[in-house]
Formats: C-alpha cells, sequence, structure tokens
C-alpha cells in the first residue's frame, strides 16, 4: 500500500487507528496463503528413512548425517531435548518411518503455549510457524528465517511475480494471487522510512522505547498475537502508540526547556528590583527596601 508525503498531515491519533480499515482482511488474507502453503504437513505423511536399528535410534545417530540442524548460531531449545521429542521414529521389518508428532502449529504448542488474543498474525494463527522460523538452528534470533525487517518485508514488500508464483525465502512457493492478496507496504529505496506516513523511519533511527536498539517493524507490530487491529503493540499515554514513542522524546526537550523558562524567570525576579531606573522610581515614591 503506497503512502503519499500528504498522508504525514494525518494526526497521531489517525495513524494509530485510521489503518483499522486497512488491517481488517490482513488476517483472513493472510490466513488464506497459509492454508495453501506446502509447509503445513500432516504428522501422519511418514517420511521413509534409510533403515535405523532401533537401539541406534538417538540423536547422536541422526547427528551424524545430519550435522547442520545443530551448528547454527541460534539452535533450538527442542535439539537439547531429542529428535524425538518432535518425531516419531519407528524401525521395524527392515524399514524405518519418521512423523511428526503433532502438525503444524499444534507440534510447536506442545512447548509454546498458543496466545489467544483478539488478533492473530495469519502465519500464526493458521499454526504455519515454520514460514518465518527454522525448526531446528538459523544464524538469526529466535530462528528466524531473516533478521529484522527483512523477514517482514518477505510478504509484506510488493514483489514482481514473472510467474504463476512467488518464492520465498528461496524456497517457499506460494500463488501470485494470494501473495497480492496480502497487505503491501511501500518504502523508500533504503528501506528505512515510508510506514505508516512518508517520513516515518522504520529502521537505523534509535527506538525510543527501547535503550541500545533500532526502529524496526517490531517497535510497532508484534509478530504472533495482539490485542489491537494490525498487531500494533498497546501505547501507553493520551494518543496510544503514536504518543508512546513521540511522549519519550517530546518530554525531556519540554523538560529542558521548562527548565530553562525558569531559570530565566528567576533571573528576571532577583533582578526586577535591583536596576537603577526601576528602583529610582520605587524610591521616589516613598521609598522601597527592595529597591536597594
Amino acid at each position: 500500500m503506497a503512502l503519499s508525503p500528504t498522508s504525514t498531515k494525518r494526526s497521531e491519533t489517525d495513524v494509530a487507528t485510521g489503518v483499522t480499515a486497512y488491517g481488517q482482511t490482513f488476517v483472513a488474507l493472510l490466513f488464506v496463503i497459509c492454508l495453501l502453503s506446502p509447509l503445513g504437513a500432516s504428522a501422519e505423511e511418514g517420511i521413509e528413512h534409510p533403515f535405523i536399528e532401533p537401539k541406534e535410534i538417538k540423536p547422536e545417530t541422526c547427528l551424524t548425517c545430519h550435522p547442520e540442524k545443530k551448528e547454527g548460531r541460534f539452535v533450538h531449545t527442542a535439539m537439547g531435548m531429542g529428535c524425538e521429542s518432535c518425531h516419531r521414529i519407528i524401525s521395524e521389518k527392515n524399514r524405518t518411518t519418521i512423523t511428526l508428532l503433532a502438525a503444524g502449529g499444534q507440534l510447536c504448542a506442545r512447548c509454546h503455549e498458543a496466545r489467544k488474543d483478539p488478533v492473530l498474525h495469519g502465519p500464526y494463527q493458521a499454526g504455519q510457524c515454520l514460514t518465518c522460523h527454522e525448526p531446528h538452528s538459523s544464524p538469526f534470533k529466535a530462528q528466524t528465517r531473516s533478521a529484522g525487517n527483512s523477514l517482514c518485508l518477505e510478504c509484506h514488500a510488493p514483489k514482481l511475480a514473472k510467474a504463476d508464483t512467488v518464492t520465498l525465502f528461496s524456497f517457499q512457493k506460494v500463488s501470485k494471487a494470494d501473495f497480492e492478496a496480502i497487505p503491501k507496504i511501500t518504502l523508500d529505496p533504503t528501506l528505512d522510512f515510508g510506514h505508516p506516513c512518508a517520513t516515518h523511519p522504520v529502521a537505523r533511527v534509535p527506538d525510543p522505547l527501547h535503550e541500545g536498539q533500532k526502529m524496526s517493524c517490531l517497535s510497532c507490530h508484534t509478530p504472533h498475537a495482539a490485542g489491537m487491529a494490525n498487531l500494533l503493540v498497546s501505547g501507553k499515554g493520551a494518543r496510544g502508540l503514536c504518543d508512546s514513542c513521540h511522549g519519550a522524546v517530546r518530554e525531556p526537550k519540554q523538560a529542558k526547556l521548562e527548565s530553562q523558562l525558569q531559570s530565566q524567570l528567576a533571573h528576571d525576579l532577583s533582578t526586577q528590583f535591583s536596576s537603577k531606573p526601576c528602583g529610582n522610581c520605587r524610591n521616589s515614591a516613598g521609598g522601597d527596601p527592595c529597591a536597594e
């Protein structure tokens, strides 16, 4: 969704609440794409595997052939629980079959409590955790498939589809129609600003609410579930979300200005009756000890 520079004239309240219409179809549209995602493998769909002796069914055996599953910078804690915490491995009659213990998000929910907020991210609602997360290990925190804003922009940035499908994260294919149904945002060429209005930063500048961090999609949105439309984070202050940041920036400046004004006022009061013209006038009217 392209936003023109005129959108900067909207009030902060409009930005926080006026985008509700834009987001009313957000969950529904993403739900469609996730239902059609190939990542929703059924737990009952067994995978044929080279035969493993039953006594050799253990993590050490698996990692002999699949060492990369535990070599990423961020390794899923489930890896420390053993392969069979997520996989059912059956070896019998010279045949080994591997299935998941549960399907999609139900498998993740065995350890990660499902959120029950009124607004759910489409992939999260559909149990498509693997749309955004690697199940074993990843170079990125929380085992995401990409870092920072690039994770969100994989689906929410416009792409020129030259075929009937669009590839996400270099492996997941979705139909062109389903991809285009996902709400899009248009940023400047540097991807540093442009949402929710043309001059609003989305990267590189300090995040007023998180010391030491930069602005990102997660400064304003939650990745899984929220109580507000568009997965907006709950904001404090009279103008909610916007005031949370803009107030944090505005208050120190206001406090500094008030301090300067109070200092100037105190100086003016201390010299108000000590200047010669004022003192002479007050004394000529019958004497004024404040003028001395």
